[in-house]
């Protein structure tokens, strides 16, 4: 399956907020006197790397994209925007126990398991539908990437979408075959010898995404960057005993009643659209690189402020 559109935002403004400066300035210190041998990447993908919006519109999850197009059967886009609507504030909720909230998530994957073999897209038409969907990557997403390829960093990217449809994206910017560090972990669109989705294998959720990284055979280094856009991301690391962790979390203003879910557990908040030049200079900085005038401008606007002191 081949992404040819290769779309990422543009600059727009964001919030920051800093759960605690001093914790995340001896953060940053350690992660920056390490250097990058000493450190790793934890991600999730759907409005994490990829945004929240692109041109002027929601910008889709993976699973939305076959959701949402007019490309899929009707009956299809009936069945699972249902189940979206149901099921979807669910994922949002904080308040319901861990428990309750991983039952409900497997219960609403294993629907859409169903609705997907029933819908027995080929792979001809599933690239269609990726080529013709509404779905941006964050403003230096591509930069950050790159970066990360350079320095051979292990890039863990647990996802509860959909594989072939991240890979694609991740494989317009950078051939992922030869980014030997580069893990990635979600459901897997499986087709027959006719090229026909016979099965969607639904391995990871919100809720399970923590015992992904703890039950691989992975080797972990001291220091890790972790970047999410729910509360539950932030756990993804949780079961490995990490010695020093940055976790970075978005938000869209859509979500703001959610805000302070995300205060409590990120050390670093971005409220908007939120772009990867905090994870690309955390980056930078670790390598020791001179940051280039683009970015020095950039990080020099006012809602920076305080994370620019920190360093």
């Amino acid at each position: 399956m081949s992404y040819k559109k290769k779309c990422h935002n543009d600059f727009s403004k964001e919030k920051i907020y800093i759960k605690d400066p001093l914790d995340l300035k001896l953060k940053l210190q350690r992660l920056i006197q390490d250097g990058p041998q000493n450190l790793q990447i934890v991600s999730d993908f759907d409005q994490t790397i990829s945004s929240f919006s692109y041109n002027g519109l929601n910008s889709m999850a993976t699973f939305s994209i076959f959701r949402m197009s007019e490309l899929s059967p009707p009956t299809f886009r009936e069945n699972m925007t249902a189940l979206y609507n149901y099921y979807q504030p669910f994922e949002k909720d904080q308040s319901i126990k861990l428990e309750e909230k991983h039952r409900l998530m497997t219960e609403w994957y294993h629907k859409v398991s169903d609705e997907f073999k029933h819908a027995q897209f080929s792979l001809e038409l599933s690239e269609k539908i990726l080529n013709n969907s509404n779905i941006g990557i964050r403003y230096l997403f591509d930069k950050f990437f790159e970066e990360c390829c350079k320095l051979e960093l292990p890039f863990s990217i647990i996802s509860g979408g959909l594989d072939m449809i991240l890979q694609s994206i991740l494989q317009s910017f950078h051939s992922i075959n030869d980014y030997k560090q580069l893990t990635i972990k979600s459901n897997q669109m499986v087709y027959d010898e006719n090229g026909i989705m016979d099965k969607l294998e639904m391995k990871v959720t919100a809720t399970s995404k923590y015992q992904i990284l703890a039950e691989s055979n992975q080797k972990f280094r001291d220091n890790t960057l972790l970047l999410g856009d729910l509360p539950s991301d932030f756990y993804m690391t949780s079961l490995l005993n990490l010695k020093n962790q940055v976790s970075i979390g978005f938000i869209s203003e859509d979500h703001i009643e959610f805000l302070n879910d995300h205060l409590k557990v990120f050390d670093i908040t971005i409220l908007g659209d939120g772009t990867f030049l905090i994870p690309l200079i955390i980056l930078m900085k670790c390598n020791g690189e001179q940051l280039s005038e683009e970015l020095l401008q950039l990080f020099a606007q006012e809602q920076y402020n305080e994370l620019r002191d920190l360093f």
